[in-house]
């Protein structure tokens, strides 16, 4: 590893501090499990790292307000083990081999801004929010769709960082991903999509695009519609439609765009089984969160 300043703060305040006097030239450090492995690679530069290890209170789960409160240093092995809805629990599920769940954070994977990150697609589908804190401006809070701007790149400010995630709870969901393992793999395409307990839809999917990708188009359609055959249909054209993926060695544009569309009907023909086909129903959704 190449040769780094270290900082390991004992405080939320301590540690903004530093990244405020630090700016860009601070990398916050959580599981580690990119920042890490890229700076061993050489792809990573990081001239001052702040460790946010033992800082108190950054992780855990809690129920509160009508949202599943979830602290940025939150690993994807808690949530896996813990009661959270059901595609936030499957994306977990399959990030990486056993020694990245155990270490991979919620806060590092929305820092990362990966266009394969499996839990981001999950929260985004989720209608999930970020709080993001600085020591200069307290704190703002995003959805968390509106953070990723780019492929490693985000709208978090230089002297900001990701300290909690909030999930609304009531929401039924379900995940799927295709690749060429269920887990320690990259994924080829993922998706997930989610019916509020009103009736709206939210749908996600990750790798056809430079940003987790929300389907708007489709999510309003199905607001109007329903989940009737012929709403589904179109909302799965509608999500090949939006996407622009690119081909690499894991798989080709069109096979991704075709899959884009495929895993969106899928997704919603599931919720639709527990679901009432009438747009934005009076009565509640069963409560899975």
């Amino acid at each position: 590893m190449t040769d780094t300043l270290y900082y390991q703060p004992k405080s939320v305040d301590e540690a903004l501090q530093i990244k405020a006097e630090l700016g860009a030239e601070g990398t916050f450090l959580a599981g580690g499990t990119d920042v890490v492995v890229g700076i061993r690679k050489g792809k990573l530069k990081v001239a001052r790292t702040i460790d946010l290890s033992q800082v108190p209170g950054l992780d855990g789960i809690r129920r509160h307000d009508g949202f599943l409160e979830i602290g940025a240093m939150t690993t994807h092995k808690a949530l896996e083990q813990h009661d959270v809805p059901a595609a936030l629990a499957q994306s977990c599920e399959t990030v990486g081999g056993p020694q990245i769940r155990y270490l991979g954070t919620v806060g590092g994977q929305i820092g990362t801004a990966s266009p394969a990150g499996d839990v981001s697609v999950a929260l985004i589908a989720l209608k999930a929010d970020v709080e993001l804190r600085s020591a200069a401006r307290g704190t703002r809070r995003l959805p968390l769709d509106e953070v990723f701007v780019g492929p490693g790149k985000t709208v978090i400010a230089d002297d900001e960082m990701v300290t909690r995630v909030f999930v609304p709870l009531g929401r039924r969901s379900d995940f799927y991903k295709i690749g060429k393992r269920d887990a320690v793999a990259i994924s080829l395409v993922m998706a997930a999509a989610s019916v509020g307990p009103a009736g709206d839809v939210a749908i996600a999917i990750g790798c056809v695009a430079p940003v987790p990708l929300r389907i708007k188009r489709a999510e309003a359609l199905l607001d109007a519609r329903g989940l009737s055959d012929e709403a589904v249909d179109e909302a799965a054209t509608i999500a090949r439609e939006d996407c622009s993926p690119i081909s690499d060695h894991r798989g080709g544009a069109d096979y991704r765009r075709a899959m884009a569309g495929t895993l969106t009907k899928r997704l919603l023909s599931r919720l639709r089984e527990v679901t009432p086909v009438k747009a934005k129903p009076a009565e509640s959704s069963a409560e899975v969160a």
